[in-house]
Order: C-alpha cells, then sequence, then structure tokens
C-alpha cells in the first residue's frame, strides 16, 4: 500500500525493454536475459565500484541513468566513458565512466555493466537519481555526457555531445554544457 506513494525512478520497465531493440537481436537477448536487479550478487565494495558495477540495459542504458544522476549539489553530471575494463567477480567487461557534478565539484569514476534487462534503482554513495518525469512519460536518451573517450574532458564534451546527439538536441546540450564550463572550476584533485 504504501508503494503507491513512492516515486518511480525510472521509466517502465517496458519502455525499457524497448530501448533494447535498438541492438543487434543476438545482443538485445543477452541483455534481455541478463539479471534483473539492482544490485549484483557476489558484488562487494562500493556501488558503483569495478567489484560492484551498476546494473543497466546497454550503452543507452548507461546513458540514461548518468543522465538523472545528480550529486550532492543537486547537479546533473558531465560524464564520458574511460573504456572497459575486466574484473574477476563477473564475465563481461565492465564500462568505466569518469563523472564531474556542472558545478566542478565531486568528481568520480564509476563503473557500470551494461548486460541487463533494466536500470539499477539504487545509487553511489552521494548520489540521487531524478524521479520518473510522468508527463515526458520516457527517459531522455541525451545528457550531458558520451559513452566514448573525450581527450580533454569535461572541456571536449560540447563537441562531442553534439557529434553523438546530432544536431537538434547535441547543440542544445552542448551549448547549455558550455555555459556550465564556462561559469564553474574543472579540476580534479
Amino acid at each position: 500500500m504504501f508503494n503507491l506513494f513512492k516515486k518511480q525512478i525510472h521509466e517502465p520497465l517496458s519502455n525499457q525493454l524497448s530501448d533494447l531493440h535498438i541492438y543487434p537481436p543476438e545482443f538485445a537477448k543477452m541483455l534481455a536475459n541478463g539479471l534483473d536487479c539492482d544490485s549484483l550478487p557476489n558484488a562487494s565494495g562500493a556501488f558503483g565500484s569495478l567489484n560492484n558495477p551498476i546494473p543497466v540495459n546497454g550503452a543507452i542504458g548507461e546513458i540514461k541513468y548518468l543522465g538523472k544522476l545528480r550529486g550532492r549539489s543537486g547537479y546533473a553530471l558531465f560524464f564520458h566513458r574511460i573504456g572497459s575494463v575486466s574484473s574477476l567477480k563477473f564475465k563481461h567487461s565492465i564500462d568505466e565512466y569518469e563523472t564531474v557534478c556542472m558545478d566542478g565539484s565531486q568528481w568520480a569514476n564509476l563503473h557500470l555493466d551494461m548486460y541487463h534487462p533494466r536500470r539499477s534503482n539504487l545509487v553511489p554513495d552521494g548520489y540521487t537519481l531524478t524521479p520518473f518525469d510522468r508527463q515526458l512519460n520516457v527517459d531522455l536518451p541525451v545528457a550531458y555526457g558520451v559513452n566514448e573517450y573525450v581527450s580533454d574532458f569535461p572541456y571536449g564534451l560540447p563537441d562531442a555531445i553534439t557529434k553523438l546527439y546530432g544536431a537538434h538536441h547535441g547543440t542544445t546540450f552542448a551549448l547549455h554544457a558550455e555555459e556550465f564550463l564556462n561559469r564553474y572550476n574543472f579540476r580534479r584533485l
């Protein structure tokens, strides 16, 4: 009964599963047959670390999850994918993202495991997820980050964002990103 008042974090499972159709059939099947979980069994360490990666549904799930993540300051994240790394705990590679809040605070490297049918409702320590917007009825597939490496992170993000998301959405997000990059200091300590 009390779950009636609990805010929904991600778009409905049917929407998350429909995201899998953008992938080649064999890969989509692998994701659909992954664990439907918020955290991985046998994981250890802090949530979001290499040995306790965040379960998501493919590369689009990584973008949607990171796009909804907020730091202690309440700001969204800038992010880019550093690459894939191996963990002795899991059979698939784990994607590593470098992140920073859009106000220049709270730098972190977060690890995500894309081989699942849905996105986790859990967050790493010091973060929150924005609730699902019922008016939009979808989690946005664009964010202030990309799933590729950006050599001059975060300053190189506007060009990478425009390239990944296209002129319409990419330009809007890139211009907004540039405003924050010009307003705050981005130096990882």
